[in-house]
C-alpha cells in the first residue's frame, strides 16, 4: 500500500512532469489525484499501489464536456508495485516514473518543453477480464467488461454449440428532472435523477452501472452489432418513458353543500422539465447456436429471455 506521504510526493512530481510537457494541471477530488489538459488531450491521474482502487479507476470511463461535445479522458496510473494491473490505463511503474521525472528536470533546466508521448510509456499491457487464445482486435468501444468465459457460457446454455461473442448496442442515459405540477391545491414534485440504458435494437430498458463501463479493445473475432435506433429516436423514446413514469394521478376532494365528490387528473412533467444525456454503450453477450439460439450476458452471466434477432447487421 502506498503511504500517504509517498502518494503526495508522487502527485507533486507528476504535476511537475506534466507542467514541463505543457499541460494545464489541477488537483482533483478523490478518487482522482490530478486532472490535466493539453490541446485536445484531457487526462486524469491516480497514484496508487492499491489493486482494488486501481481496478475501479481502470474500469471507469471519465469524460469532459467541451466545445465539440463530450470527450473521453485518457487515464494515467502511477504505481510502484510491479504486480499492479490496469488494462485500460497508461501505466507508469517506477522505471517510467524515474525516466520522466529526470527528463522533466532536464527540460526545466535548459528551458525546453518536455516531449511527453502518453500511451507509449513502455508499460506492459495486461488483461484480467477476459482471456482465451484470442487477443484484442484493436477496436475500442465503450462497453461492459467481459467477465464470463466462453466455456462457462456454453455450460450455462445447456445446449450443444459454439459460443460467439457479440456486442449489443445500447444508449446509456442520465437524466435530471426539475419542477412541479399542480392540480387544485395539490403540488406534485418532479425533482429526480437517474441512469439506465436503452437497447438500440428493440427499445427495451435495462438498469446499468455506468461506473463499470470500460473502453479497452474488444476480443478478436467478436462482432459489434449496429444500432437500429438512432440517438434522436432514443432521446424521444426515453423522454416519453420518463414522462410516463413520473406522471402521477392526483385525486382532489371537493365539498359543495352536503355533497362530497372527487376529481382525478393525471399530472405529468413537461419535456422542458427533463434534461437528458445520451452516450453510446455496448453490452457483451455470448450467443450459442444449436437446435435453438441461447444467449448469455457475458458481463453478468445471466441467460437472456429473448435472443437477439439474428438478422441484425454487424460492423
Amino acid at each position: 500500500m502506498m503511504e500517504q506521504r509517498i502518494r503526495e510526493k508522487a502527485v507533486k512530481a507528476i504535476s511537475d512532469i506534466l507542467k514541463s510537457a505543457g499541460y494545464d494541471v489541477h488537483h482533483a477530488s478523490p478518487p482522482i489525484d490530478l486532472s490535466a489538459v493539453s490541446g485536445s488531450t484531457f487526462l486524469v491521474v491516480v497514484c496508487s499501489d492499491d489493486q482494488e482502487e486501481v481496478t475501479r479507476f481502470s474500469e471507469t470511463e471519465y469524460t469532459v464536456k467541451g466545445e465539440q461535445g463530450e470527450k473521453i479522458c485518457e487515464k494515467l496510473l502511477v504505481t510502484f508495485d510491479p504486480g499492479i494491473e490496469a488494462p485500460d490505463c497508461i501505466v507508469w511503474y517506477a522505471e517510467e516514473f524515474a525516466r520522466y521525472a529526470g527528463e522533466g528536470i532536464l527540460s526545466r533546466v535548459i528551458g525546453r518543453q518536455l516531449l511527453l508521448q502518453l500511451g507509449d510509456s513502455g508499460a506492459p499491457v495486461r488483461s484480467h477480464e477476459y482471456s482465451d487464445d484470442q487477443t484484442g482486435n484493436g477496436i475500442k468501444i465503450p462497453h461492459l467488461p467481459v467477465r464470463v468465459h466462453r466455456e462457462e457460457a456454453e455450460d450455462k446454455a445447456g445446449v450443444p454449440g459454439v459460443a460467439t461473442l457479440k456486442f449489443l448496442p445500447y444508449w446509456l442515459y442520465r437524466y435530471t428532472s426539475r419542477g412541479s405540477g399542480k392540480f387544485k391545491e395539490q403540488d406534485v414534485s418532479f425533482d429526480g435523477s437517474g441512469v439506465g440504458a436503452l437497447n438500440a435494437i428493440n427499445g427495451s430498458l435495462i438498469e446499468v452501472d455506468p461506473d463499470t463501463v470500460t473502453r479497452r479493445s474488444i476480443p478478436q473475432g467478436s462482432e459489434v452489432i449496429k444500432h437500429q435506433i438512432d440517438k434522436d429516436a432514443a432521446d424521444e423514446k426515453i423522454t416519453g418513458i420518463l414522462i410516463t413514469s413520473m406522471t402521477r394521478k392526483v385525486r382532489a376532494r371537493q365539498v359543495k353543500g352536503d355533497a362530497i365528490y372527487y376529481e382525478e387528473k393525471n399530472v405529468a412533467p413537461e419535456r422542458s422539465n427533463i434534461a437528458l444525456e445520451l452516450r453510446e454503450l455496448f453490452i457483451p453477450i455470448w450467443q450459442i447456436k444449436g437446435k435453438k439460439i441461447v444467449e448469455i450476458n457475458a458481463h453478468t452471466g445471466e441467460r437472456l429471455r429473448e435472443p437477439m434477432d439474428d438478422g441484425v447487421e454487424v460492423f
